[in-house]
């Protein structure tokens, strides 16, 4: 091994033991960065061959990384849209620029046109978006809120997750419930229908402009049998409107102008009777005007709890609801364990709007480190695959694969994974063959001057 071969591995050794230096650097500064995924320098020597198939192992050294996907601690903020991954996968980010269709990228999502992350410190920008703190927003599947339908597709099929206009959502009612319990001893009614032989509820609506409405049910008692059994009679008396002003030709104080909406059959003990015990009991209400259709639910057969009875003594009051949406009631929307964004509105009120998928690879080491918290797919990492956070292996209506075992810690943010005494460790190490790579160079030096001095 000659005076040149000596330097050239001690100039190599100094390179590769600076990269790990600048490595370790690096990973101590984001040691409190969200979601950020340590390096680790490896070191591989050159091996070369001459004409004769010899090889010489004296060549130097070079340095790459490797990307440590370990989980970092998961640290609870209890802001509603942050998310840590728990378990496998990643989630699907994009520039805003991409979103703004300032790039191609806009309408066409693919593997090169997002980045994969762990960082889920997600919070609404100035125009709804969700982005994390590297300023790349959140990619899911849009969902229609009244249904919950939308499709488990493809990278193509993707949106950016947005929380505007959500202020101005609403929704008619279409289901509504009602229990109480009606007197037991009112006397069965065989004339005139009056308001005083009657009783009364009013059922609160939501119409299709997003305000409040109300319809006038009265119950009628029109007969009592020997055994205790009972029938009454529901009437529609009447649906005012948001502006106070009735709906139809209802009138709640004109027993002339009620509609017959159906016939309840009580049993002995005062709970519905007529189908299978346990069995759903329903109306069908037609309001009109800006009202939608709405299915009435009335409890169960045989039940004498959440359901309408006529029970003596008893005084349950009157429990109702309606699935409508005011607008003006939206209160913020949360990340679920499950990977939906969800809207929540007054009253308890929520709706799913995007659903956001677990971005899996093959080989996750072998990713492109675009930032310590952002990643890139590359030919050794494979293409990303889409699944559905979950327990179970798969799901019924969608033929995305559950990640098993993964899921979101919701209101939380997952840290970074780097251990500082590690580091530290490595660092030591580093600088002792940083040092000890630089005495081969003055030596190798020394070697030079003193092959010189003896030429002189």
């Amino acid at each position: 091994m000659g005076i040149t071969t000596i330097f050239n591995n001690g100039v190599l050794g100094l390179t590769a033991q600076n990269r790990a230096l600048g490595t370790i650097s690096n990973n101590i500064a984001n040691a409190s960065t969200s979601g950020f995924k340590a390096s680790e320098t490896q070191f591989s020597d050159f091996v070369l061959s001459d004409r004769t198939g010899n090889k010489d192992p004296g060549n130097g050294v070079r340095a790459f990384e490797r990307l440590d996907h370990s989980g970092g601690t998961v640290t609870r903020t209890d802001i509603s849209t942050n998310a840590a991954i728990n378990g496998n996968g990643f989630f699907i980010v994009q520039d805003l620029a991409a979103q703004t269709g300032t790039t191609a990228t806009a309408t066409q999502t693919s593997d090169g046109s997002v980045f994969l992350t762990r960082s889920g410190d997600f919070s609404p920008d100035k125009e709804g978006r969700l982005v994390n703190s590297a300023g790349k927003a959140l990619m899911g599947f849009k969902l229609d809120p009244a249904s919950g339908a939308g499709s488990f597709g493809s990278l193509t099929s993707m949106t950016p997750v947005s929380l505007s206009g959500l202020q101005d959502y609403r929704e008619a009612s279409t289901q509504a419930s009602l229990n109480l319990n009606l007197p037991y001893d009112q006397a069965p009614v065989s004339g005139q229908i009056t308001t005083a032989n009657t009783t009364g509820v009013v059922l609160n609506m939501v119409d299709k402009n997003g305000a409040d409405g109300a319809m006038a049910l009265r119950f009628l008692k029109t007969g009592q049998a020997e055994d205790g059994t009972s029938t009454w009679q529901v009437f529609n008396a009447g649906v005012i409107g948001a502006d106070g002003k009735p709906v139809g030709n209802g009138n709640v104080n004109d027993p002339t102008t009620w509609q017959s909406l159906g016939t309840l059959n009580f049993a002995r003990n005062g709970t519905l009777t007529g189908g299978p015990t346990g069995s759903p009991v329903t109306l069908t209400l037609n309001p009109g005007g800006d009202f939608s259709q709405t299915t009435l639910d009335l409890g169960s057969y045989g039940k004498m709890t959440n359901s309408i009875t006529t029970i003596a003594g008893m005084d349950l009051g009157i429990v109702q609801g309606n699935n409508g949406i005011r607008a003006g009631t939206y209160q913020g929307a949360e990340l679920t364990e499950d990977g939906f964004v969800a809207a929540n509105f007054q009253g308890g009120r929520q709706r799913y709007i995007y659903r956001i998928p677990d971005a899996t690879v093959i080989n996750p080491t072998d990713l492109e480190s675009v930032s310590g918290t952002m990643f890139r797919t590359t030919a050794n990492s494979g293409a990303i695959r889409l699944n559905s956070f979950g327990n179970l292996t798969s799901e019924t209506g969608t033929s995305a694969p559950k990640t098993v075992g993964a899921s979101l810690n919701t209101a939380s943010v997952e840290g970074s994974n780097v251990k500082i005494e590690e580091q530290f460790t490595t660092l030591i190490q580093a600088q002792r063959t940083y040092s000890a790579a630089s005495k081969l160079v003055s030596t190798a030096d020394e070697m030079t001057q003193t092959t010189i001095t003896l030429k002189s």
